[in-house]
């Protein structure tokens, strides 16, 4: 019986040891993750270094922007138009003064119709100097105790095909881009991207010249694409 004595001490040697490791738990483990943070109220962005701080740049990324009901909406169309080649004198033509005032209005009677929205703000370029950038951008919009930025652009061109025994044709595109900004934080939570193209055959009736057939193309294209970037911008808004 003695010779199982050194066995019986091993074997219980061999339990101890396990028994005490399978007791270390991480108490890592356990613990619950952290609380969602509290809804961006204010901007973190500093104007002066240009930098945001890593702590910053977490909250930023895991915050949500909480819109209100209603929004007053302040919108900017900060493209040159690429129209203008079609009219001479722009800068003081009836007809091409009236085409910008409908892109603008494109937007206006589709976001006034958003029960979200309580006003549409039309910021004039001269609020925003010769070289805007974001930060001054944010500003102008306070002046206009604006809760949300829209800024928009627009880029267009022609295709005009001539044929010799069909009516001539032309063929546009246009892309519109644009970013809404949250004004009390500055932070951007839309931006789209939207592109259309618009072909047209020439008519006599209405169309003096290749250059018109031209231009209705090319407007027809423009008004298009606004037309579908309001929608979505419409659609975000009531999501919110």
């Amino acid at each position: 019986m003695k010779t199982l004595t050194p066995i019986i001490l091993f074997l219980s040697l061999l339990i101890g040891l396990s028994s005490c490791g399978s007791t270390r738990i991480p108490t890592t483990t356990l613990s619950t993750p952290p609380p969602n943070p509290e809804p961006l109220t204010r901007s973190l962005f500093n104007f002066e270094g240009r930098s945001i701080s890593e702590d910053d740049i977490a909250r930023i990324l895991s915050s949500e922007i909480q819109l209100p009901d209603t929004v007053r909406l302040a919108i900017l169309n900060y493209s040159s138009s690429s129209v203008n080649r079609y009219y001479s004198s722009y800068w003081s033509n009836e007809e091409f003064l009236k085409l910008q005032q409908s892109f603008i209005d494109i937007f206006k009677n589709k976001l006034e119709a958003n029960g979200k929205v309580k006003r549409v703000i039309l910021m004039p370029k001269l609020m925003i100097g010769n070289n805007p950038n974001i930060f001054t951008l944010r500003e102008s919009a306070v002046r206009l105790q604006a809760d949300l930025f829209l800024i928009f652009s627009i880029n267009s061109d022609i295709y005009y095909r001539y044929k010799v025994f069909k009516k001539d044709e032309a063929k546009a595109y246009a892309t519109a881009e644009a970013l809404l900004m949250d004004v009390r934080t500055g932070i951007i939570p839309y931006s789209e991207i939207v592109t259309h193209e618009k072909q047209v055959t020439k008519d006599n009736t209405i169309d003096l010249t290749d250059q018109d057939t031209q231009k209705r193309a090319e407007n027809g294209a423009i008004q298009m694409t606004l037309e579908d970037l309001s929608s979505r911008l419409n659609r975000y808004l009531l999501e919110k």
